[in-house]
């Protein structure tokens, strides 16, 4: 099954691809009153694959140029899904005697511009949301910033760096958890790019995700280690009266089909149980993915912190998060173990947040006396 669904999952990405293009033509062919309409599908098909093609270069790239390719490439396909969402919107209120015409094409192309205007102005900024979290047996109260899914590469450099270690300083937290995607492209590991890493008041632990594994990950963890940041691989720390357990990116078992499935061979469920923890206090786990929270929980972790759904990142995808990872974004609970996911610092694909927002989470760990 586990081979099958990867198979399944390719033939209904291409088909609704397929039907998308072929709907978003067909829709503006009758809107323009077009007899020949092959012109106009072959023009939104190659709009639609050009946009796949800028969306995938980038990883192993430094060039400024193929970043901003691939950033225009996430413009065009957010305008391409909004475009068709706004087209099915208007198809649907034909039956309130609304007719298609040029005019209202025109109008569709617009609304569909303005959308992706808006994500993208949004995707620019970030937010702090805090939370609390009480831990049983932790001694004093312990503020955590938790930084996941920052992408620094093409789409996102130094300054947006500078701006989250800036906020964070200012909260002043006992130590920063940073868990994976923290650089999407070679571009990332130019000189001085994550230079800002080394100005983090507190202490800072990190752990990769699966973006650090699609580029020069020997590279990326040097550099990120030269500036004062450990790096957790399947181990653990004691801090502030706290077991801190790193995982690097891994599949949760082998028999559970993920989108991003990890190469490493071994598992959340094998790995888990042979890292040895103080069971006399509290434990935070750290794993980029929030998957395999029924073997953190086996193992009594305490709370689990992710990243990696981005919280889906952008209407539509928001409405099917849910349904592709149980643990989305927020605060859930795995038998006696919390898990806590982030939306994510910064955005991955198209450069566009639209119906969620970036972040990075101040979590406060109370101690209950």
């Amino acid at each position: 099954m586990k081979k099958i669904l990867p198979i399944v999952v390719s033939i209904a990405i291409l088909s609704i691809f397929t039907i998308s293009i072929w709907y978003v033509s067909h829709r503006m062919s009758i809107m323009n009153s077009l007899t020949q309409r092959w012109p106009l599908r072959i023009g939104v098909a190659i709009f639609f694959i050009t946009s796949l093609v800028a969306l995938s270069l980038g990883a192993q790239s430094e060039s400024t140029t193929i970043g901003i390719i691939n950033t225009v490439g996430g413009y065009m396909f957010s305008f391409f899904v909004f475009l068709m969402i706004v087209l099915l919107g208007l198809h649907a209120m034909q039956f309130i005697g609304i007719q298609p015409n040029q005019l209202v094409s025109w109008f569709a192309i617009g609304l569909a511009f303005i959308i992706t205007t808006t994500g993208a102005l949004w995707a620019n900024s970030f937010r702090v949301s805090e939370i609390e979290i009480p831990l049983e047996g932790l001694k004093q109260d312990v503020v955590a910033m938790h930084i996941s899914d920052v992408h620094i590469g093409h789409q996102r450099g130094k300054d947006y760096l500078e701006k989250i270690v800036k906020e964070t300083n200012e909260r002043n937290p006992d130590m920063v958890l940073i868990t994976g995607d923290l650089v999407d492209a070679n571009a990332a590991l130019l000189p001085d790019i994550l230079s800002p890493l080394k100005d983090f008041h507190a202490p800072v632990y990190f752990v990769g995700g699966n973006h650090e594994n699609y580029i020069d990950t020997e590279r990326a963890f040097g550099m990120i280690e030269k500036y004062n940041v450990n790096i957790l691989q399947n181990e653990a720390v004691e801090i502030h009266g706290i077991n801190l357990v790193g995982l690097s990116y891994m599949n949760p078992d082998d028999n559970t089909f993920d989108m991003h499935p990890s190469d490493d061979k071994r598992t959340i469920e094998n790995v888990l149980p042979t890292i040895v923890i103080n069971d006399h206090k509290p434990s935070v786990l750290m794993h980029h993915s929030p998957v395999g929270a029924q073997y953190v929980s086996e193992k009594g972790i305490d709370l689990m912190l992710s990243g990696h759904t981005h919280g889906g990142q952008m209407f539509p995808s928001t409405l099917f998060a849910p349904f592709i990872f149980p643990f989305n974004k927020g605060l859930y609970n795995e038998g006696d173990t919390k898990v806590f996911v982030s939306q994510g610092a910064g955005t991955f694909g198209p450069r566009i947040r639209l119906g969620n927002s970036n972040e990075i989470n101040l979590i406060r760990l109370k101690a209950i006396h």
